[in-house]
């Protein structure tokens, strides 16, 4: 807790200093520069990343490192050979770590990083058509190269990454360069990150909010309303629930919130502790260790849902929202969120200086909004099942690759399921087959 709070408190110190800034993205770089004549090209990468993606100004040394990721990240830069970067991550304490951290772990559990790694189509040795498996949280990106054999398992099986994190300068990228793999990059930010230093994956305008289950969150007929506004969100300063608190405050009245999270930098106390700092400890109820059909409900008996993080890779409880048929605000400055996911039928954006006059607009009138219309139409499992079979169907006919069986519907309630149960059986060998590929 207290190593948290620290935390927190030099990020924030370096966030709002212009000086500190300029001089952490010329340390990381230097840092970075002396790896790569030290023959640590990974560990080059790593330094690079934190100079350009860890602070909020441009500085020299932020673009500097960009160039720098150019060349390790783009196919067509003049980088270091991949394999010689792979060593050298499997000779950090990090990757080592990794190791001590799954490996132990009952099977499945240390092969699937506690199901976040899941197949969704078996290879076929009759006919030599790959697999296909799928793998989230960026530090897990790592993970997968700490364990298993990457190259080879390559041959088998063709890899989708689902990021959870919103920027694009992440060395684990570097680790998959050359590879026929697919990103989830629907996210602006990395998108943008892709533009601008180079990327060898193919990429499909995805992210986790995508394969939200759209026949589980439905709105509930007949339920009573109960709470005026909904949040699930952590309990980190990324979510800034302060400002959702102080407009509490400022609104006044009697609006009662639903407040859904989970300890992340922050826990249940010291969000308690703010709602007493700003007088609305009375309107708001907290939640925990609640399941997705609990969500659902909660949606259901509440209004209007909300987020107001700084950054997001990709919010499934917007989505979730959304599929409830409930409106949302939203914070405006959000980075990483595709502001069109927002608009006349979902929601509000708003400002720290729009969220009252938002809240109280949408709380107002909130029939005006189709929420659930707009997300059929435009995200949820089947469309993101349907997008990453037509990509990885056209692949394979480019490589001359046999492609006849399409990839099991899998959706994140939050973390990965099948769909349909009876897939979990049938693809259960897969666990199986990648035993075969961890390192000894």
């Amino acid at each position: 807790m207290i190593a948290d709070q620290l935390f927190i408190r030099i990020r924030r110190a370096v966030k709002h200093s212009a000086l500190l800034q300029r001089i952490y993205a010329w340390t990381e770089f230097s840092l970075g520069r002396i790896a790569g004549v030290r023959g640590r090209p990974f560990l080059a990468v790593d330094h690079f990343c934190k100079a350009s993606r860890r602070i909020e100004i441009e500085t020299p040394s932020r673009r500097k490192a960009r160039e720098q990721l150019r060349g390790f990240l783009c196919p067509n830069g003049t980088k270091e050979s991949i394999s010689s970067i792979q060593e050298d991550f499997l000779r950090t304490s990090y990757a080592k770590s990794l190791r001590a951290r799954f490996l132990p772990q009952p099977f499945p559990m240390n092969i699937t990083f506690r199901h976040n790694l899941m197949p969704l189509k078996a290879y076929d040795p009759r006919t030599g058509e790959k697999g296909v498996l799928i793998l989230t949280f960026n530090y897990l990106f790592q993970a997968f190269q700490a364990i298993f054999r990457a190259s080879e398992l390559s041959r088998y099986y063709w890899m989708i990454f689902e990021p959870s994190f919103y920027r694009y300068e992440d060395p684990a990228y570097a680790l998959f360069q050359g590879w026929n793999a697919i990103l989830q990059a629907g996210n602006p930010v990395i998108q943008a990150g892709i533009e601008a230093v180079g990327c060898s994956f193919h990429t499909v305008p995805l992210t986790s909010s995508d394969w939200t289950d759209s026949d589980l969150f439905r709105p509930i007929p007949e339920v009573n309303k109960i709470y005026d506004l909904i949040y699930i969100a952590n309990w980190s300063e990324n979510k800034q629930h302060e400002l959702l608190f102080k407009s509490l405050a400022k609104i006044g009245g009697a609006l009662r919130v639903a407040l859904v999270g989970f300890h992340w930098e922050r826990s249940r106390e010291d969000i308690e502790r703010l709602t007493k700092k700003y007088g609305v400890v009375d309107r708001c109820e907290i939640f925990e260790k609640i399941t997705p059909e609990e969500v659902n409900r909660l949606f259901s008996q509440s209004r209007v849902n909300l987020l107001l993080s700084r950054f997001e890779a990709g919010n499934k409880a917007l989505y979730e929202a959304m599929f409830a048929n409930l409106p949302s605000v939203v914070y405006r400055h959000c980075k990483g969120l595709d502001p069109s996911c927002i608009n006349e039928q979902t929601g509000l954006l708003a400002d720290e200086n729009e969220l009252c006059d938002a809240i109280l607009s949408a709380l107002d009138c909130p029939d005006r909004f189709a929420p659930r219309a707009w997300a059929l139409e435009h995200t949820g499992y089947l469309r993101s099942t349907q997008i990453v079979n037509h990509v990885l169907r056209e692949l394979s006919a480019v490589q001359r690759e046999p492609w006849q069986t399409d990839i099991a519907a899998k959706v994140n309630r939050p973390t990965f399921v099948f769909k349909n149960p009876e897939d979990a059986v049938r693809l259960e060998p897969v666990l199986q087959h990648l035993l075969e590929f961890v390192r000894t």
